[in-house]
């Protein structure tokens, strides 16, 4: 009979996932995690199986509670451009406080050639990010809220592309850069609409 934990797991798939985002995948020894999580590795292999595992699903986590959380706050039934534009605005301010980076982008960066699972996860968020831009911009335009000539699937896939800049401008560091830049997509926004 498997032995139950004597922590609480969230608490440390937290952890680990702080980790492997500050260090990266392959910067991150089980040792490490050890250590960090506070338990040993009978408890660690037991509870989340291998390293690779463990990351995967902090991934899954992450996009789960950190990113699809936000996302749904601010993307809802009845937003507009406005929450769109204060979606942009929010992820550009963050960029300024998260000194890793994104956790995503960096497991992009570091292992979707070599992990289908990380590809699939990547591409989850893509997807999401797509599908919720399509919708707010459908609905927008269903209101007559949205140019008729705007076609909402382009420019979700826009912003999408766009958050990717966001988030590789915000790792560097170049915050200057990415205030103008988007100030320009903050006029390209308000450009959609029908109201003066």
């Amino acid at each position: 009979m498997a032995r139950s934990c004597n922590f609480d797991r969230q608490e440390k798939l937290i952890l680990a996932m702080e980790l492997f985002w500050q260090k990266g995948f392959a910067e991150t020894s089980i040792s490490d995690l050890v250590g960090h999580l506070g338990i040993n590795r009978f408890s660690l292999y037991n509870s989340f199986g291998d390293k690779q595992n463990l990351y995967r699903e902090c991934l899954s986590f992450y996009l789960d509670n950190y990113s699809f959380g936000a996302s749904d706050t601010l993307l809802h039934e009845k937003a507009g451009l406005a929450e769109i534009a204060a979606y942009l605005a929010r992820f550009v301010a963050l960029q300024r406080e998260q000194k890793y980076g994104c956790f995503m982008q960096n497991a992009v960066l570091e292992k979707s050639l070599d992990d289908e699972s990380v590809l699939q996860e990547c591409q989850r968020l893509f997807c999401r990010l797509q599908t919720s831009f399509t919708q707010v911009l459908q609905d927008c335009q269903a209101r007559g809220e949205l140019l008729v000539n705007v076609q909402p699937h382009q420019v979700a896939a826009f912003l999408v592309l766009q958050l990717q800049g966001i988030r590789v401008l915000g790792k560097a560091g170049e915050y200057e850069l990415l205030d103008n830049a988007f100030a320009v997509l903050q006029g390209y926004l308000g450009s959609l609409t029908t109201k003066v």
